[in-house]
């Protein structure tokens, strides 16, 4: 794990750009919706092009890489867990296979993970006679009264490893089994004794998942200069022949990792780590300069269960663990003929264009914004940061779209093209439909006609876009069920003419008027009040 650039929150918002590979084609109009692929496709190429240095992600862009899968590795056998991409299987992963007293997983190559920062927690290993074997007698495990510390045993030996042309992670643990029938005959996963055998597996994985990172680079020029940093101060203290010291005024919590480098630029190996009284001491040879690392480390979990007892379409599979999300209210569409509706409609187009020019990076408003944002303590560009990704998230999900399929990269690429393009082939390849997304807030959204390209997909199975044009399909929800001659139904998968690509969100005033919600005032007005 290495390093990432802090990029001033202006370039992230203002050109539309946060978090995604986007084309500089901006007067090319968007002509498909972008899938879920294509948006794991951009940011695995991010990844790519960090190589071993740091990437600032979210925990949404974990998930969407975390939802690939790896495919086949020879001498593993899979079983799923709750997210897509990461399997367990269990075996010995230095020796002969009948010895399987290992619990092992295989995730797609995330960044920014290491050893101490995946487990793998068991909740029972039950045998065909309806005993856990799972070993309780020790620190180890999940106990009796539910606790599941992450601890030196729990956690996983990582290794990356490839398949075909595609890297991942595989990681291993010891299981401590222990046969309930005498309390210390030791066992192992595959072979838990006489005509007993395993009938269930249970647990979860868990990972500890940096996001939000920044770095702050200090050298000798920075010696005895105070520096605001994690929500507090760094003064480089020292740099000698065999280390380099810092010292932190601050939560030693929001402190993620640290790099020195030589002379020439490279990461030094560290030997030893000093830290009391908030002074930070790294050994290394002949250290020149140093990168300090902040990030919010957030856990997420991945429950699984597994065994001899059911085949992989029965595996029981847990939701992952997540924030709950209230159910949205019905939706419920206005008459084109509604006053609120044509209010609405009659400005959509011209609302959008606007926001897209008073965003664009040459205008005379979003330089004056980046010469305040630049002038902002580090501590404040974060806030910024966050609530910004925070202020699209909540923006989507108030204009009902999917936030695990729609994130503010998508929106924002979105946004952007389609507020470039002219008024006339606005109003000719989109329809504008306004819903009441509940009390006085409305969403104008933009359908584009995609009846035309789904339909020469559909007549044509051999076009290029025929992944395209399923996706197309699943996303309008274009099934129907067909009933046969004998009875029996059956679904086939039809064209819906139209697929929604945007909402701009307004509210009905007390006077009657309607009011437009720019998604990226929130952002100027907290830049404004500093």
């Amino acid at each position: 794990m290495r390093k990432i650039k802090f990029v001033i929150i202006a370039l992230i918002f203002i050109s539309c750009s946060y978090g995604y590979s986007q084309s500089q084609e901006t007067e090319q109009s968007m002509k498909k919706k972008i899938s879920k692929e294509e948006l794991i496709a951009a940011l695995e190429k991010r990844v790519a092009d960090a190589g071993d240095d740091y990437i600032s992600l979210t925990a949404a862009e974990y998930e969407l890489l975390l939802s690939q899968p790896v495919g086949e590795i020879e001498g593993f056998e899979p079983h799923a867990t709750a997210m897509d991409g990461i399997k367990i299987g269990y075996g010995f992963s230095e020796g002969p296979k009948i010895y399987k007293t290992d619990i092992q997983i295989i995730f797609p190559n995330i960044p920014n993970i290491s050893e101490g920062e995946v487990f793998v927690i068991l909740d029972q290993v039950k045998g065909s006679n309806g005993r856990d074997y799972l070993d309780r007698g020790s620190n180890t495990e999940v106990k009796a009264d539910g606790s599941s510390p992450e601890s030196d045993f729990t956690e996983l030996k990582l290794y990356s490893r490839t398949a075909g042309s595609k890297s991942y992670w595989f990681g291993s643990r010891y299981v401590n089994l222990r046969d309930p029938s005498d309390n210390e005959t030791v066992r192992v996963l595959g072979a838990l004794g006489g005509e007993v055998e395993l009938s269930e597996v249970s647990g979860k994985v868990v990972m500890e998942l940096p996001v939000n990172i920044t770095e702050l680079s200090l050298s000798k020029e920075d010696l005895g200069k105070e520096k605001s940093f994690a929500g507090g101060s760094i003064t480089l203290e020292e740099i000698t022949s065999d280390y380099i010291s810092f010292r932190f005024t601050g939560d030693p919590g929001r402190l993620y990792s640290n790099d020195p480098y030589d002379n020439a630029n490279a990461i030094l190996e560290i030997t030893n780590v000093q830290i009391g009284n908030g002074l930070h001491k790294l050994y290394a040879d002949h250290p020149q300069s140093i990168k300090i690392y902040e990030a919010e480390v957030i856990k997420k979990e991945y429950p699984f269960s597994f065994g001899s007892g059911h085949s992989d379409a029965e595996e029981k599979v847990a939701p992952a663990v997540q924030e709950e999300v209230a159910p949205a209210p019905p939706i419920v569409y206005l008459d084109t003929n509604d006053p609120i509706a044509i209010a609405i409609k009659g400005r959509a187009i011209s609302d959008l264009r606007q926001s897209v020019t008073k965003s664009d990076p040459e205008g005379a408003e979003s330089k004056l914004l980046s010469v305040q944002i630049e002038a902002m303590p580090k501590e404040k560009q974060i806030q910024l940061q966050e609530l910004f990704v925070k202020s699209i998230h909540d923006y989507l999900v108030q204009t009902h779209f999917d936030v695990s399929v729609f994130n503010y990269g998508t929106f924002l690429m979105l946004f952007n093209d389609l507020g470039k393009m002219d008024v006339k082939s606005i109003s000719s390849e989109y329809d504008i439909r306004v819903q009441n997304v509940g009390g006085n807030q409305y969403a104008a959204e933009f359908w584009e006609n995609s009846k035309a390209h789904a339909l020469a997909a559909a007549n044509n199975p051999n076009v290029e876009d025929i992944e395209v044009f399923k996706e197309l399909i699943r996303l309008s929800g274009g099934q129907k069920s067909v009933s046969k001659a004998d009875g029996a139904t059956t679904t086939q998968m039809v064209a819906l003419p139209y697929t929604k690509m945007l909402g701009l969100l307004y509210s009905l005033e007390k006077n009657g008027s309607v009011l437009f919600h720019d998604p990226f005032q929130p952002m100027m007005d907290f830049i404004k009040q500093q």
